[in-house]
């Protein structure tokens, strides 16, 4: 079974040390990135302000106690077979990954092999598994994914890939959020986006949890949907992932908790473009998030300074660029006062 841990595998976050419990992985950039930028993270050290020069044992031969995989944390209710949900969801998701044309046809089940290879779980994640699962295959556009290798040693996983494919890519590691990702050497479309499970414990970008724990991180129930590609089963760590995306009017729930204002802002961003692109076929109903965000008051934007402006403008620009600034502003006043105040001013610095 692919769940099934033993020592001579990885470690991971739970597991228990002689030092203490493993809480995660933190992450050294450098020139190249490599398992050796990898460092073990113990519960206690949250108020660190960088990580420590612990590097990340090769397996779990000095682990005292195993922790459970991420799956066997889950209630079982909230673990489905794939076509239980949906009648051919498998074969779809297996036709999906090699699909000819798409930017990671050709790099995808050689990575989902790889990473497994090695002992680590993996899961499509994202818009990638929300709009497989949902049965609209046509709107995926990227390929998403999670799991238990840290950044560096999943780098040093995808040059494996590319020496034993031939193909020719580019991988890269964010020092600000450990996301992995990589471009053809000759330019062109991401072929694949990774982040490690995620942890907010620290004060420096961190990795290294459970799913119940990296979807609480992520932005809604939607969203927070896991597929495993091997055996066909798709992890709702918040219980309702799923509900949410088949009703009618869709729900588009907040199950971040973040009151840190530019997190804040790039979730009312995205809602507002979930809500735009659904408007017209599932419709949207906010709800609960309208409830959690209703209070931000629209002075809270006016301390960031002016490089967040910046990337939040690009990225509404890259979201929402194209559609009717007052069908936006209508979409955000419906998420309170400081939403209405974020769209009033990322529709001024619109070009």
């Amino acid at each position: 079974m692919w769940h099934e841990r033993s020592k001579s595998g990885p470690v991971l976050a739970g597991d228990v040390l002689e030092e203490g419990k493993v809480a995660g992985f933190g992450y050294v950039a450098s020139g190249t990135p490599r398992a050796a930028c990898d460092r073990l993270l113990l519960i206690g050290e949250e108020p660190l302000s960088q990580p420590p020069d612990r590097p990340v044992p090769s397996d779990a031969g000095s682990v005292l106690a195993l922790a459970d995989p991420p799956v066997k944390r889950v209630p079982p209710d909230w673990v489905h077979r794939a076509d239980e949900l949906a009648d051919g969801l498998s074969n779809a998701v297996a036709e999906m990954l090699p699909m000819p044309g798409s930017p990671w046809g050709a790099v995808a089940v050689p990575l989902i092999v790889e990473v497994r290879q090695a002992g680590h779980l993996l899961w499509l994640a994202g818009g990638f598994a929300r709009d497989m699962i949902a049965g609209s295959a046509a709107e995926v556009n990227d390929l998403d994914l999670t799991g238990t290798a840290p950044p560096g040693r999943f780098t040093d996983l995808t040059k494996r890939v590319r020496r034993r494919t031939g193909l020719e890519f580019r991988p890269k590691v964010s020092p600000y959020s450990l996301v992995c990702s990589a471009v053809p050497s000759a330019g062109g479309e991401r072929l694949y986006e990774y982040r490690t499970l995620n942890t907010d414990k620290f004060g420096f970008p961190s990795c290294g949890s459970d799913l119940e724990t990296d979807a609480r991180t992520r932005d809604f129930t939607v969203n927070s949907l896991y597929y495993d590609p091997v055996c066909d089963t798709v992890v709702d760590p918040t219980g309702r992932g799923v509900a949410d995306l088949h009703a009618r009017p869709r729900r588009i729930i907040s199950v971040n908790s973040t009151e840190n204002p530019v997190d804040q802002a790039r979730i009312i961003l995205r809602a507002v473009k979930f809500a735009v692109r659904w408007a017209g076929t599932t419709g949207y109903e906010f709800g609960e998030t309208a409830a959690r965000l209703g209070h931000i008051p629209a002075t809270v934007w006016d301390a960031l300074p002016p490089a967040v402006w910046e990337r939040l403008a690009r990225d509404h620009r890259k979201a929402l660029g194209d559609h009717d600034p007052g069908r936006q502003m209508g979409v955000a006043s419906a998420l309170g006062p400081g939403a209405a105040g974020l769209f009033a001013t990322l529709l001024e610095v619109r070009p």
